[in-house]
């Protein structure tokens, strides 16, 4: 029985799949300059939607972890962290508002509205595009982008 309030889908929501929607691919490729736009592949399993971004240089893992509660929300948001190791918070600006921490080998993992928003840049090169950035400066990036997106 669902219970009001919560959420439990058979597909990700519009905002998840966005990740991999023209919009966020057309930043990647703006970021990162690859000679041809990346070929993506996506999964959607115990309602966590993967896009990975297949580039020259390496991959780019997106995924929005969609919980049912505030409660498992906050809990897979702090196992993540767990997962991760050393992490620094982010401050409430550069989390655009949310809770969020990023990893020195280039994860970026904010919350918002009950979905986790994971960037993982650690299967790119240490600098990558035009610009050179760093894998923590990628995912940052990235994160930024999707979070300027939602709207969910």
């Amino acid at each position: 029985m669902k219970m009001p309030g919560t959420r439990q889908a058979d597909a990700p929501s519009a905002s998840a799949v966005m990740v991999c929607g023209p919009e966020i691919r057309g930043d990647v490729t703006k970021i990162l300059a690859p000679a041809h736009p990346p070929t993506t592949t996506t999964t959607w399993t115990d309602h966590l939607y993967t896009c990975t971004y297949h580039l020259p240089g390496g991959k780019l893992v997106l995924s929005v972890k969609e919980s049912p509660n505030t409660a498992s929300a906050n809990a897979y948001f702090d196992s993540v962290r767990k997962e991760l190791g050393t992490t620094t918070q982010l401050t409430a600006a550069q989390g655009l508002g949310n809770p969020g921490y990023e990893s020195p080998g280039g994860t970026v993992v904010i919350l918002k509205d009950g979905k986790t928003l994971r960037v993982d840049a650690t299967g790119m090169p240490t600098a990558s595009g035009p610009h050179k950035l760093s894998r923590a400066e990628l995912a940052y990036e990235v994160a930024s982008d999707i979070l300027g997106c939602w709207s969910e």
